[in-house]
């Protein structure tokens, strides 16, 4: 369940402020569940008496905490008196404090060590880092070690103490993290693994040959299916607080303001500031808030010409939020052919939240506090995330399918996070693409997975086969051979010359003298569609063939209707009257109800016309409306679902020129065991090849505006699909359609049939039974006259 978090900056030891603060927060915007302290807590020195006292109050339970606090290692190691009360606490630890917690006070928790995780009793996952960033002392201590494994790293309790008695952040700092299950990533190993070259499994063709493409076959596999398995059984870290920026973070950052010289940053030194440590640890762990603090005047390399505001206030910045895919870290990058593995991809993105707190309580009343509602990631673990539509890429170095055919390149001496490495390297020089005709490079190995399909062997391209052999002139070529005639000549080039008059594409063959050239079929002038008019349509009630006795009610402006040939089965709906598959269409032969602007309907220059037709098309959908309300609500109250949709083809269609809406009842049951929703989805995303929009706020501006202005000129607009079920949640689906555009007209009746195992309901010629063929128009009139009095005793 949801719940509310705040963070805050440094506090450095006023904690009286601290309590009077948090306290008019927690009553005029709580209740608070937690409260987390960025950096110092206590004063690192307290030399002021005042400071003094307020830490001895704490400590003894004099002053209290109105929410539980936690607080870990800041700039420098813990005061003496406070270092000796955690050993007191430690020593004494209650069974009922998070593993990783000391309480030290009622309220007060201390995260042990300088980094670490821990989880809170509302089950958020928290990952920290304490101490200064100091890059000579990092670079010195990471020298003087071995290579970070992840598989082996291990620490006594004497070196993670000796860790904390020193105030940088050192190689122990950031590997005690690396090696936790939360920021696991695959091992480079197993997507890096050398191919062995053509032949090294025998002789092309051959059954040592076949063996060792089957070996590898089987190791790449392997290792995809550990790498997705430890990807997926990470535990999500909530929170990351840190000391320090990490570097690059400001990396496609923008500013609102393009004329702030600035660009939207805390200070103009902003973009050099962080610890390359720090990015790896944000690039390993993706948490969904990133808080870290600003430079201060206690570390050692600070950026020339940084402010001393700054450095006396701190910087509040909040970066835009940035996508971390780890699909990336894959071995082999995942298909993406079905909506499966499409929401399999999806499961693996990652939304981070970057924000920096200023001081507690500064003087320029910098921003030193944020307020969060969170959900715990492990109560959403295995849910897709939601993007924001000011997301941006990943700033730190993130593998890519560019990079080495989809695997991850081995990492160097500071984990990955060199400037001159991914998106970072802004001056790098591309390697030059190879241009037909040149001779392939003999170090040009194919990505794993590439099989020639010549020797079926991998390890080199198809062009590079050494079984290929050299064309022949009788088998050598596909091409055909051509006369040498200039007659022929002269005609080929003499007809292609009226190619775009003619309207005709000029084949790659050439032809006997005296012949056109082959048509370009694309460029044919489509048949003339010769509309339906009110005489001879289905739906218009002036046609005398129309089934008046189908018919339930009839508006003002649009009628209700059975269907022939209805989508009714005991086993999905039981609606009195067999009343569970209904059509409503508008009085007026028409063949949508979009605004007379709509880019689907062209632009008219009458604008009396205009507006009449406009108010005419709002009185049609406001009575449409009120029906389906009644509807649904009726079957509501039978304990089924409404499922409605409409196809409109304005151009592509002669058929389709009398606008209507299908509504279909469903059973709740029905709904919930077959998992309707995501069964449509998948449908739609399996048979549309453009956008399929799900956005209520996106599908409103559809209606009133249409696509934008990039579609408008690719293809012309023909229409739309749109699709709603009336669940609890209201799920809704529009496509928008071009002339190019294909679209089953019986598209929700397959997918339902095929879904629901009622093949027989697909088609609404055989969807008829026995017993409905045989009813007269006299059973029609009294059903539809006892379902228009089930209506009428729901508006009474």
């Amino acid at each position: 369940m949801q719940e509310k978090v705040l963070v805050v900056g440094p506090v450095s030891g006023r904690l009286t402020d601290l309590v009077s603060k948090i306290s008019a927060i927690q009553s005029k915007h709580g209740p608070f569940g937690a409260l987390f302290i960025l950096g110092d807590l206590f004063d690192p020195d307290p030399t002021q008496s005042q400071l003094q006292q307020q830490q001895s109050d704490l400590l003894e339970g004099t002053l209290k905490l109105p929410i539980p606090t936690y607080f870990y290692q800041g700039t420098c190691p813990l005061p003496q008196l406070v270092s000796e009360k955690v050993a007191e606490a430690s020593s004494n630890n209650a069974k009922r404090v998070p593993e990783g917690l000391v309480q030290v006070t009622d309220n007060l928790y201390y995260a042990r060590g300088k980094s670490g995780v821990f989880v809170t009793s509302s089950g958020f996952r928290v990952a920290f880092v304490g101490g200064v960033w100091d890059s000579q002392h990092y670079a010195a201590a990471e020298g003087a070690g071995k290579d970070f494994d992840a598989e082996e790293w291990f620490e006594t309790s004497e070196q993670r103490s000796a860790d904390e008695a020193v105030s940088h952040i050192t190689p122990s700092t950031i590997h005690r993290l690396l090696a936790h299950p939360s920021f696991r990533l695959p091992l480079p190993s197993s997507s890096t693994a050398p191919i062995p070259a053509a032949g090294a499994g025998g002789r092309p063709g051959s059954l040592a040959a076949a063996r060792a493409s089957a070996s590898q076959t089987q190791a790449k596999e392997a290792a995809q299916n550990a790498a997705v398995s430890l990807l997926g059984s990470r535990p999500p870290i909530d929170l990351l607080l840190t000391n320090c920026w990490p570097t690059g973070v400001t990396l496609f950052s923008t500013s609102a303001n393009p004329a702030d010289p600035t660009e939207g940053l805390p200070d103009a030194t902003a973009r050099m500031w962080g610890s390359p440590a720090i990015a790896r640890l944000a690039t390993h762990a993706c948490p969904r808030y990133h808080f870290s603090l600003g430079p201060s005047s206690s570390e050692a390399d600070l950026p020339v010409g940084i402010s001393e505001e700054t450095l006396a206030t701190g910087a509040f910045w909040e970066r835009a939020p940035y996508v971390t895919s780890l699909a990336s870290y894959l071995p082999t990058p995942p298909s993406q052919a079905t909506p499966q593995e499409r929401r399999e991809v999806e499961r693996l993105k990652s939304v981070t939240r970057f924000v920096s707190l200023a001081k507690f309580a500064n003087a320029k009343k910098r921003r030193w506090f944020l307020a969060l509602n969170l959900t715990p990631a492990d109560q959403q673990k295995g849910e897709p995330v939601t993007v924001p539509g000011n997301a941006t890429q990943s700033p730190y170095h993130v593998p890519s399918a560019r990079e080495g055919g989809g695997k991850r390149q081995a990492q160097g001496a500071n984990g990955g996070m060199d400037m001159d490495a991914g998106p970072n390297f802004r001056f790098s020089e591309p390697k030059p693409k190879r241009q037909r005709g040149e001779e392939s490079d003999s170090n040009d190995v194919p990505p794993p997975g590439y099989v020639c399909r010549i020797c079926n062997v991998e390890g080199h391209f198809i062009r590079a086969c050494p079984s290929k052999q050299a064309p022949s002139a009788s088998t050598g070529s596909n091409s055909l051979p051509l006369p040498s005639s200039s007659t022929t000549t002269t005609t080929t080039t003499s007809s292609s010359s009226n190619e775009n008059n003619s309207g005709w594409a000029r084949s790659t063959i050439p032809l006997p003298p005296g012949l056109p050239s082959k048509p370009n079929f694309s460029t044919h002038q489509k048949r003339q569609l010769i509309p339906v008019g009110p005489t001879n349509c289905w739906f218009c009630l002036s046609n005398p063939t129309v089934a008046k006795s189908l018919i339930v009610t009839i508006g003002a402006e649009s009628y209700l209707v059975f269907p022939k040939g209805p989508f009714s089965h005991p086993s999905i709906n039981s609606i009195p009257h067999n009343a569970c598959h209904l059509l409503i269409v508008p009085l007026t032969h028409t063949s949508n109800l979009l605004p007379p602007t709509h880019p689907v309907l062209g632009s008219k220059d009458d604008k009396k016309e205009k507006n009449e037709e406009g108010e005419e098309r709002r009185r049609v959908q406001v009575e449409m409306e009120e029906t389906k309300a009644a509807v649904r609500q009726l079957w509501s109250e039978k304990g089924h679902v409404m499922l409605e949709w409409t196809l409109v083809r304005v151009r592509t269609s002669s058929r389709m020129t009398h606008f209507q809406t299908q509504l279909l009842a469903l059973l709740s049951a029905v709904v919930q065991e077959n998992d309707l929703v995501q069964q449509l989805d998948d449908a739609l995303e399996t048979l549309v090849q453009g956008k399929v929009i799900r956005n209520r706020t996106e599908i409103e501006s559809y209606f009133s505006t249409g696509t934008d202005t990039e579609s408008r000129e690719e293809q012309q607009e023909d229409g739309y699909f749109h699709l709603i079920l009336h669940d609890k949640d209201k799920k809704e689906w529009l496509v928008p359609l071009n002339t190019s555009s294909r679209f089953p007209v019986q598209f929700v009746r397959t997918t339902l049939a095929k879904l629901l195992n009622l093949p027989h309901l697909a088609d609404w010629k055989t969807a008829q039974s026995d017993e409905e063929k045989q009813d007269g128009e006299k059973a029609e009139k009294q059903r539809s006259a006892a379902l228009r009095a089930l209506l009428l005793s729901q508006t009474s």
